[in-house]
């Protein structure tokens, strides 16, 4: 029997022919591994530039992420490619940013805060007391009212070689001088003092951009004032000895304690003489007095003092 079967000849155009697996790019990659390139050159170029600060790095993050986006954007583009975001590598990628910006810091920090930075802070500070030393005790009249002086000098740079460091601009370098107590007995005096100090250092070229000036607090007898004076900006420091004055802070003695004020040593000493007159008058009559008998006592105080008071206060800052 003759197959009578027909063929379709557009059959063989009905099946579609299977289309190619899609390549698999993993996004993060490319940009991990120019991380790599690139983290490694900075690296290289500090050991032979120690000079060279890499703390900048940690500002490439928005370029790491420019990168990850070009990944994004060329393969995203390619229809034959599937994209797969590799987490681990961009992980990596941010710290390669952190570590190589990280490690400048720390060898920065090593520079300005390690034993290095520590011994030039150590010898350079010597060579200023020593010469400041000198310089004060030449100014007539000066010398003899100091009792002490200190510098205290605090690098703002990285040392790598403690014995070729030098002070630079910007470095913390004080001068503390210390007076005896009763050498000056006014605001006015005291500032002028604190002006030949700073005209002599100044005159001296000893560089020193602050001063601190104090009186020696060591059994100060009562009723006796101490004086204190601190120049932090070039604009205190350059004043005349008058506008200096107007700085000076006051410190007012008695039992051991100070005070700010003439008032409150005065107030602290009624105190005093009160709880003197209480305990007297508990041991008398065996009770401790009431309040109203403590403010005729408070009120007598303060009648029978405003002319002695007046008579011995030392002027008040205020």
């Amino acid at each position: 029997m003759e197959d009578k079967t027909t063929v379709n000849p557009s059959a063989a155009y009905d099946t579609v022919p299977p289309r190619p697996p899609k390549k698999v790019r993993r996004v993060g990659t490319f940009t991990f591994g120019l991380l790599l390139v690139a983290a490694g050159v900075l690296l290289l170029l500090r050991s032979v530039m120690p000079e060279l600060d890499l703390r900048f790095v940690a500002s490439l993050l928005p370029v790491a992420l420019i990168a990850l986006g070009l990944e994004v954007l060329i393969y995203a583009a390619r229809p034959n490619v599937q994209l797969k975001y590799d987490g681990l590598s961009i992980f990596v990628c941010l710290l390669i940013l952190a570590g190589v910006g990280g490690a400048s810091i720390a060898v920065q920090l090593w520079d300005q805060y390690g034993p290095a930075a520590h011994a030039a802070e150590m010898r350079l500070g010597d060579e200023l007391q020593q010469n400041a030393a000198e310089t004060l005790r030449a100014v007539p009249g000066l010398g003899d009212n100091i009792f002490d002086i200190s510098v205290v000098l605090d690098f703002n740079h990285g040392v790598s070689d403690s014995a070729t460091a030098t002070v630079q601009p910007g470095d913390r370098a004080e001068l503390y001088v210390t007076v005896y107590e009763g050498r000056y007995d006014s605001p006015e005096a005291f500032a002028a003092m604190a002006c030949q100090v700073v005209d002599a250092c100044r005159a001296a070229d000893l560089g020193f951009n602050r001063y601190r000036f104090d009186t020696r607090m060591y059994n100060v007898p009562d009723d006796t004032v101490t004086y204190s004076l601190d120049l932090s900006t070039a604009w205190q420091i350059t004043a005349d000895a008058e506008t200096m004055a107007e700085s000076v802070y006051q410190n007012y003695w008695y039992n051991g304690s100070s005070f700010s004020s003439y008032d409150d040593m005065q107030d602290y000493r009624q105190e005093m003489i009160l709880q003197d007159l209480a305990e007297k008058y508990a041991s008398e009559f065996g009770e401790y007095p009431t309040e109203q008998w403590l403010e005729e006592q408070r009120a007598a105080l303060a009648a029978a003092t405003p002319e002695t008071a007046a008579a011995q206060a030392p002027q008040d800052a205020a």
